[in-house]
């Protein structure tokens, strides 16, 4: 008899005692997803954006950069998922729309090419 309980808890430490516990379906994201493209035309950037996921609806601030200056802001009322645009002024240089919903940067689009500091004016402020 003794042999047998011995067995039985010796077999039982083998295997699962327990179920494992049901995650259940997980929550859907509390983010936003959306496509962005920033189209160049002749002296404004059109943006198309197509809205794919939105847990509720909400403002997208945009941004608009020229260089690194802050030359405008806007902001588009997201309620629906579906097509949403906005025109922006262009001009020669680099321009950068960065897209922000609840305080958290969904998308960063570029156009232009941004100048960047000489490295030998860089490396000469360094040594002076």
């Amino acid at each position: 008899m003794r042999g047998l309980l011995l067995l039985l808890l010796f077999l039982s430490a083998c295997r699962y005692t327990f179920l494992p516990l049901d995650p259940g379906k997980p929550a859907p994201p509390e983010r936003p997803f959306v496509v962005a493209r920033l189209v160049p035309g002749e002296g404004e950037a059109r943006l198309s954006l197509r809205v794919e996921r939105l847990p509720r609806a909400g403002y997208l601030h945009l941004k608009w950069y020229r260089e690194e200056r802050l030359i405008l802001e806007r902001a588009l009322f997201l309620e629906n998922l579906g097509a949403y645009e906005a025109r922006f002024p262009l001009q020669e240089g680099y321009h950068r729309l960065v897209g922000i919903f609840e305080g958290a940067v969904l998308f960063q689009l570029d156009l232009g090419t941004p100048r960047l500091p000489d490295p030998d004016e860089v490396e000469d402020q360094g040594n002076g």
